[in-house]
């Protein structure tokens, strides 16, 4: 398991060199970058330069400092660490947060010859604020300091009281030359009043935030369909996977088992752990996308629509109040918005400040609400799915981290109502009766309201049946209407995507319309695909029982791909389209629908016949009718 971990300080006070020493000194750098970095030196009149094993930009060269935050693999004994070199300038802080974002630990250089400076308070703040807590700080370049004891001791009770005053420690102050590599793997006799480790013990003295055995949190990064078989490619953030596992997917909450591990480039496997790319087979078929986390039974994720956050802002414009944005956790997308800012902290003095909005390089923390539910944990108990970035336009403008659910705020994915959370959580709204009931309604429309709710595959025939039934009905003398993808999609859902949860929230956004036209006394007719069981039945629960007539347009995928006069399904054989219900994607048939329509095996008009003879037998519409 790799352990990741941050080098940071003020600019110039040898990070680089300090890795670039440690990667030359236990062999772990290739000849042909040490005779890179020996001519680069030799045209700069120097030495060897081992921050140039690390700075792979030419500005970086030439300065001598670093712009851009590198990654490279370190390994002591049986540990395998990866190391972020983050730039110390104050220019490239967006960098640094970028390096700094996913570490599990951070060693702090601090200059002997300079002392504690800007950044490196900076640094410490906001290694404090995106929940590093192992901490080292190396003061470096101590033979400039004539290796004295008396100056490493003023630095080190300096810092520690910078850090005690924000809650933090350090776990050691370690005193070395980066240069020439004292103190770095052995102990050096320039330092023979210092007892403590070695730069090389104290990595070994930092330890993976999450062991093996804490939540398993898998996110899927994508869906592939090799033959029969169906696999999701993802990475495990946390905890471990066997075959035969039993877990959840989140947000559906639906339970299944692991039935196989595909791990490159061993292939088929028993078990994988933290930090793993693998590609999952679930004994079910249950329908998972990217986005969606898969996590034990025992571990459950949160899943809420608010929660309240931290966010480092980076962008070009001030961060305000309900500006929308989009907020990106793990492979979950979706827009978000802060509601309120509790707190806003200037990272130039460290001090609160009293603004508004959030300038760049700044903090806030605050509320921050989503448009679509999605699940997370609280970075303090999961770093992996407790951070998020907020996007402005095409650029990452601000990284954060998850500090708790709102309280009261916390919604269930699978049965989230807009209604049901503005009365819970907005104490403003009430809900106020109309003055004309449904009977008065019905009774002015001689005929009962209600939802027909036509669901099939695409090809199938559900919209053909929509109008032809809304015709006959029309001409009878009812107050109908179609709702069908032309008219929700491209109005009233327009801002939704074809996610999983965008078409789950389409659904969603249906049936509340359709419960607006029963309650005006319509006959509504809907014609969508609704693949999934449980989409349909929170629709059906919005409605009275009787109210809710589910209807099966059955027709099999071989027929259906015949009729397919848009070329869709030919498109998603290709791959070019993709999460394409029938093909990679499921359609849970109607277990006990009120009607089954077979397009297959009758014509439109006998279809549609159907449907009328039905409608009028069991929903009392036969006065209607015969007026």
């Amino acid at each position: 398991m790799e352990t990741t971990v941050v080098v940071l300080g003020h600019v110039d006070h040898g990070k680089s060199t300090l890795v670039g020493r440690l990667l030359y000194d236990t062999g772990q750098v290739q000849d042909d970058r040490v005779d890179f970095a020996c001519r680069r030196s030799a045209e700069q009149g120097r030495s060897l330069e081992f921050a140039f094993l690390l700075d792979g930009l030419a500005e970086e060269q030439e300065q001598g400092i670093t712009i851009d935050f590198t990654q490279t693999r370190l390994k002591f004994d049986d540990r395998d660490f990866v190391i972020a070199d983050a730039p110390g300038h104050r220019e490239f802080l967006k960098n640094m947060i970028s390096g700094a974002s996913r570490a599990e630990a951070a060693i702090v250089v601090i200059d002997a010859s300079e002392g504690v400076r800007e950044q490196s308070r900076r640094h410490g703040y906001l290694l404090s604020l995106l929940g590093v807590t192992q901490i080292a700080v190396v003061i470096n370049k101590m033979d400039l300091a004539g290796w004295s004891e008396a100056v490493f001791q003023s630095i080190r009770q300096e810092y520690a009281d910078f850090l005690h005053s924000h809650g933090m420690k350090a776990m050691q102050y370690i005193p070395v030359a980066a240069y020439t590599g004292d103190n770095l793997i052995q102990p050096s006799k320039n330092l023979a009043w210092y007892q403590g480790p070695t730069v090389r013990e104290q990595f070994l003295a930092f330890q993976p935030v999450r062991d093996a055995q804490e939540a398993l949190r898998f996110v899927v990064q994508d869906v592939y369909r090799f033959g029969s078989r169906r696999l999701l490619a993802g990475r495990i953030e946390a905890g471990c996977l066997t075959a035969g596992q039993k877990v959840v997917v989140w947000p559906t909450a639906e339970k299944t088992k692991v039935l196989r591990i595909d791990c490159w480039p061993r292939l088929e496997t028993r078990s994988a752990s933290q930090g793993d790319c693998v590609a999952l087979e679930l004994a079910d078929p249950l329908f998972v996308e990217r986005g969606m986390l898969l996590a034990g039974t025992e571990q459950p994720l949160t899943s809420s629509r608010c929660f309240y956050a931290r966010v480092v802002w980076l962008g070009r414009k001030e961060l305000v109040s309900g500006q929308r944005y989009k907020l990106k956790l793990g492979c979950q997308e979706t827009g978000a918005w802060f509601e309120r800012f509790d707190r806003v902290i200037d990272i130039g003095n460290l001090q609160d400040a009293s603004l508004a909005g959030i300038p760049a390089g700044f903090v806030g923390e605050g509320l921050l609400m989503t448009d679509q539910p999605i699940v997370f944990d609280a970075f303090s108990a999961i770093p992996a799915t407790g951070r998020f970035v907020l996007v402005d336009g095409y650029q990452i403008a601000g990284g954060g981290i998850v500090l708790a659910a709102a309280a009261g705020e916390r919604q269930d994915f699978a049965r989230f109502s807009h209604e049901k959370q503005a009365a819970e959580t907005n104490p403003a709204l009430f809900a106020e009766a109309s003055r004309i009931s449904r009977l008065e309604r019905r009774e002015r429309n001689r005929h009962k309201s209600f939802a027909v709710w036509l669901t099939g595959l695409s090809g199938a025939g559900k919209s053909t049946l929509a109008r032809g039934l809304e015709e006959k009905l029309f001409r009878a003398g009812v107050q109908t209407y179609v709702l069908d993808g032309d008219n929700i999609r491209g109005g009233l859902n327009q801002d939704l995507s074809f996610s999983a949860g965008g078409r789950r929230e389409n659904i969603r956004r249906v049936g509340e319309v359709a419960k607006l036209f029963v309650d005006a006394g319509f006959v509504v007719i809907t014609a969508f695909i609704s693949p999934y069981a449980n989409d349909r039945g929170h629709a059906r629960e919005l409605l009275a029982s009787g109210e809710f007539v589910e209807v099966f347009v059955k027709c099999s995928l071989a027929a259906c791909e015949q009729r397919d006069v848009k070329g869709l399904y030919a498109k998603a054989r290709q791959g070019i389209v993709r999460q394409f219900t029938g093909i990679d994607d499921v359609y849970e048939v109607p277990e006990q629908p009120e009607l089954v329509i077979d397009t297959e095996q009758y014509s439109v008009e006998e279809c549609v016949e159907q449907l009328v003879q039905y409608v009028i037998a069991n929903c009392r519409l036969a006065e209607s009718a015969e007026s």
